[in-house]
């Protein structure tokens, strides 16, 4: 028997869903999967666009009621039959709000209702989104990354809450996907030269507010074929979203591109094979994913393997820069006092060196890096080291500035290989990518 594919979507406010994942939700829905989109609340915070429902703006009920019937719009146009909204009739969360940081993301609002989202407890949150998976039993669940897109506080809550939730839920989803976008597709988004966007009347983006992705971007989700029907849903969200051609705006005037790819990373559960990820990111979101497996297991049995979760990298702190500044030292001054080392061999009569020492200086360069790459997750600490061992060696080989002259001798081939080397071995390991191995919950 064929089993029809169940995928939950998790979102902060009306609009989100259709912004950042509508193109999926379409797409899947096109395919036949049953498609449930969560809505943790009702966008009471959002500023209005039109002029005539203006007035909408602080009336936290009639702009709540106004935004059930947007986004029942939205899923019409999507396909989507299945809308829910975080609590049910059991208990409504409010939209927290949010203000503009300095850096040009959103910051945490300076007021908040008492029973705004990010004032509830988190396992609070936690408990009624795993109670909408044990009902779904989704085998697929999508949300944002851990950063909120932009930073939203609502996002990043709905974030930490939907994985508290896939952990402790009695059904074991197949797969936890982060919406994730790639630096450069956030730039195109934003990108004000593009054909078509003078016509519209937005306004360009001064800054772009997409915070970098936090994990590898594994799923390319291909929506050129329902990019009308997520312009649709799109304007439904009339107080929220202004639609113009192939572009559309928020509150703020600033006009977007409307992109024909939709990005994830994945937080847990089945991974996309390597050799699949070898030509690039999947094309869907439920590749190598085995739903019939998945739908095998038995809810709410004690001891249903947990999902294997994908640590998020974290950014080098203080201890790695000075890890790396320190190891550098070390290896540049051992490899400045290797490097000029070779062995003389008499070949049929000739004179064969063997530059043993370089080889050995620079290999010890090799692993140091490597070393620094694989711990941090990150090319920066091992770029650091590379310049300080390169520094090193060259004031080593200042005699006006040091005694010993004789340590780097900068007009031999061997010096030379040895003032450049590291640099060179810095760039080639910064094109390898490494990924942290998955950690079992």
């Amino acid at each position: 028997m064929t089993v029809i594919p169940r995928i939950l979507f998790v979102h902060a406010h009306p609009d989100d869903e259709t912004i950042t994942t509508g193109g999926t939700i379409a797409a899947l829905v096109g395919e036949g999967a049953q498609v449930t989109v969560l809505s943790a609340t009702r966008g009471e915070a959002g500023e209005v666009i039109p002029s005539e429902l203006r007035d909408l703006e602080g009336d936290r009920v009639g702009l709540a009621r106004v935004r059930e019937a947007e986004i029942a719009e939205a899923m019409a146009a999507l396909g989507v039959r299945e809308h829910l909204f975080l609590g049910g009739s059991a208990h409504s969360f409010e939209d927290s709000g949010m203000e503009w940081g300095a850096d040009g993301h959103a910051v945490a609002a300076a007021a908040m209702p008492a029973n705004a989202l990010c004032a509830a407890e988190l396992s609070t949150v936690a408990r009624y989104i795993a109670a909408v998976i044990d009902e779904v039993r989704p085998h697929a669940v999508i949300t944002y990354a851990a950063n909120g897109g932009y930073g939203h506080p609502d996002h990043v809550r709905v974030h930490e809450a939907t994985v508290a939730a896939v952990d402790t839920a009695a059904w074991r989803t197949g797969r936890l996907l982060f919406v994730d976008v790639p630096a450069e597709v956030a730039h195109e988004t934003f990108d004000a030269n593009q054909p078509g966007f003078a016509e519209t009347g937005f306004s360009p983006a001064q800054t772009i507010p997409t915070k970098p992705p936090v994990s590898q971007i594994v799923v390319a989700q291909d929506i050129s074929t329902v990019i009308g029907v997520k312009r649709a849903a799109l304007a439904a969200h009339r107080t929220q979203v202004s639609v113009s051609g192939g572009f559309f705006a928020l509150s703020n005037g600033i006009g977007m591109k409307i992109v024909d790819h939709e990005y994830y990373s994945i937080g847990a559960g089945a991974p996309i094979s390597e050799q699949r990820l070898s030509s690039g990111p999947a094309p869907h979101v439920l590749t190598d994913l085995d739903i019939a497996a998945c739908e095998s297991q038995h809810p709410g049995v004690a001891g249903a393997a947990p999902l294997r979760r994908r640590r998020e990298p974290k950014k080098p702190g203080f201890f790695a820069y000075a890890h790396a500044a320190v190891l550098a030292l070390l290896i540049g001054f051992l490899g400045a006092m290797q490097h000029m080392n070779v062995s003389v061999f008499d070949l049929w009569g000739a004179a064969v060196i063997l530059p043993w020492g370089l080889v050995l200086a620079l290999l010890l360069v090799a692993c140091g890096l490597w070393h620094l790459k694989t711990m941090y997750l990150s090319s920066t600490p091992m770029l650091v080291a590379a310049f300080v061992i390169v520094i090193l060696s060259y004031v080593l080989g200042q005699p006006q500035w040091l005694p010993g002259s004789d340590i780097i001798v900068t007009g031999t081939l061997r010096s030379a290989a040895w003032l450049i080397g590291p640099m060179l071995i810095a760039a080639v390991l910064a094109f390898i990518k490494v990924r942290r191995p998955e950690a079992a919950r």
